[in-house]
């Protein structure tokens, strides 16, 4: 049976309006690069190390976009088939932006505070119940002396969407016989050398509705004598709160408190922070390439229902 032009003109204009999977999966793949890319670019390590280079290669990419979405509407304009161009520059900017903001909420979770760790000083050997934390107000992580301990009975929640736990770090006893025993609070704490409570273990979640038992990080370990800062300012101001309902209930001050994660090893965890955005990149390209095909036919589906280059002058 001989087609007639008609028809084979019908089935020409047919054949190229329908998806492929090639097609979706293509461009969900573009998507996903940009995505990877930028990402990388802004949440990981080589943003501060190297920002030259983070900046060339977001730099391409925007390139890459309007290059591509000049294509599209151009061959739109002519008549010329150009839904693969404009899927895939919006594919592109899609991946760009998707990837700059989460990679931005990640830069400020991991690597920078690490750098921001890196560029603060180290202190050692630290009596909490003799130094006062204003002669520390440039330290990322502090070293206390040997038997330094978190006083976990006597811990304080405070609730503000979250829960935020203080507890005080203490190395002579806060309550009981001490060697300051005659220096007392009217509820019968006794007052530190220092005459301040400056030095708290911190954490969120992590000490019931009360304060009572105090598990945040490594407080219950005996191995821990050591502190990581708090540069969280929103974290600090729910802990401020907390230290001063602390305060009035036992009647110790706190001149100038600073919040410490209590652990075992504060190098491991800023490593831990350096390395953060490195390791969540799999995964986060993966799910982003399995809402990339979605979206990416859905994008085809929409230009091919409205018939973009057809309706474009």
């Amino acid at each position: 049976m001989k087609l007639t032009a008609e028809t084979k003109y019908l089935l020409k204009k047919q054949l190229q309006q329908a998806i492929g999977p090639i097609e979706t999966a293509g461009t969900a793949l573009l998507s996903t690069t940009a995505f990877a890319v930028t990402f990388t670019c802004v949440a990981c390590p080589v943003r501060a190390t190297s920002p030259s280079t983070a900046m060339l290669s977001i730099c391409a990419l925007l390139g890459a976009g309007a290059v591509t979405s000049v294509l599209g509407v151009t061959r739109a304009r002519t008549r010329r088939p150009s839904r693969a161009w404009l899927v895939s520059a919006l594919a592109i900017w899609i991946g760009i932006i998707v990837g700059g903001a989460m990679g931005n909420d990640q830069w400020y979770a991991g690597a920078a505070k690490y750098f921001a760790y890196k560029e603060m000083a180290s202190y050692v050997n630290i009596n909490p119940s003799v130094d006062k934390a204003s002669s520390y107000m440039d330290a990322s992580e502090l070293y206390f002396k040997d038997g330094t301990k978190v006083l976990t009975s006597a811990g304080l929640a405070f609730r503000n969407g979250l829960t935020y736990c203080i507890a005080p770090i203490y190395l002579e006893p806060l309550s009981g016989t001490s060697g300051n025993s005659s220096a007392k609070t009217a509820q019968g704490f006794n007052m530190p050398p220092s005459g301040t409570v400056d030095f708290w273990a911190v954490g969120t979640g992590c000490c019931g509705s009360t304060g009572v038992p105090f598990s945040c990080h490594d407080a219950t370990s005996p191995f821990a004598r050591s502190g990581l800062r708090v540069l969280d300012d929103q974290h600090r101001a729910m802990y401020q709160l907390a230290v001063q309902e602390w305060t009035a209930t036992t009647g110790l001050p706190s001149k100038h408190p600073m919040f410490l994660e209590w652990v075992i090893d504060p190098v491991a965890i800023q490593d831990d922070l350096q390395s953060q955005a490195g390791r969540a990149i799999p995964l986060h390209a993966f799910v982003y390439f399995g809402v990339a095909m979605f979206a990416s036919y859905a994008m085809q589906m929409l230009l091919r229902h409205f018939k973009v280059q057809e309706l474009l002058p």
